[in-house]
């Protein structure tokens, strides 16, 4: 019985983890948009 909730508990943790590394990713990939790295490159020139 320990057994499980040790499992079970690596599990949701494992879960949270791959949870939060695709918001990470979903995140990265909307700010690192060409667009978006175009108008800060311009901040700095203009």
């Amino acid at each position: 019985m320990i057994l499980q909730s040790q499992k079970r508990r690596a599990l949701i943790w494992a879960i949270l983890a791959a949870v939060a590394a695709l918001l990470c990713w979903v995140g990265f990939r909307g700010y690192l948009s060409a667009d978006m790295l175009f108008n800060f490159a311009n901040m700095f020139y203009c």
